[in-house]
């Protein structure tokens, strides 16, 4: 049936005989091809000659390509051929078809490439390393989009002092950070970020502050303003 297929056609027919074709096309009008060796194979070498088309339906039984619909076989879905000799409407089976594939299903096929994406590119996958804690970075193999970490503890531990250190572990290194403190307000938790970052007391040499002061603002930090006991809403 290729033969008889225009340029200007968009909407094609799959099916597994000959006989089917003819009978689609008799009945519906709709561009139609057989595969050459039936309803069980798809020569990779035909794929070429199906990209013009925006819609292709397999009427087939077979679940072979994502862009494509699939007519379920049923008693009310028989093979065109015969679908015609019994009256049936072709046009309104064919408008029936469902999606071959599954939006919420992939085959390993799919995720064949991006496997091996992250294979290949192991350090990029694993995430922003941290320059202070190398033991965490074997544990949480860096900074990870998409992943959340919580960290806790009993009050006095530590987390506030070890959370800004890995937060600004991060944020020298250019990862967009914004805090939001339900315990320590913003002035307080900014100085001892910047007491950390000047890795020095700042109370005993007041003349360094502005120059630190200076440094610690070009870095890409942001603060909540919310802080103490706040409204459900």
């Amino acid at each position: 049936g290729l033969p008889l297929i225009g340029r200007r056609d968009t909407e094609l027919v799959l099916t597994g005989w000959e006989l089917d074709a003819l009978a689609l096309h008799q009945a519906t009008g709709v561009a139609s091809l057989a595969l050459p060796r039936g309803s069980t194979c798809l020569p990779p070498a035909l794929l070429p000659y199906l990209e013009q088309f925006k819609r292709i339906t397999l009427w087939l039984g077979e679940d072979l390509l994502k862009r494509c619909s699939l007519v379920r076989p049923g008693d009310l879905q028989p093979r065109p051929l015969e679908a015609l000799n019994q009256g049936l409407n072709l046009t309104k089976i064919l408008r029936a078809a469902l999606p071959a594939s599954h939006k919420s299903i992939v085959s390993f096929r799919q995720l064949r490439e991006e496997v091996f994406g992250e294979l290949v590119n192991t350090e990029q996958v694993a995430g922003i390393k941290w320059a202070r804690f190398p033991e965490l970075n074997k544990l949480l193999k860096g900074h990870r989009r998409g992943e959340l970490t919580i960290f806790t503890g009993p009050t006095g531990s530590g987390k506030t002092t070890f959370i800004s250190e890995y937060a600004l572990d991060l944020c020298m290194q250019g990862v967009c950070t914004l805090w939001g403190s339900f315990e320590i307000n913003n002035v307080r938790l900014a100085k001892i970020m910047l007491t950390q970052f000047a890795a020095q007391r700042l109370e005993d040499q007041l003349e360094l502050y502005d120059e630190w002061a200076d440094r610690f603002e070009d870095l890409p930090l942001y603060f909540m303003t919310f802080h103490g006991q706040q409204n459900i809403k």
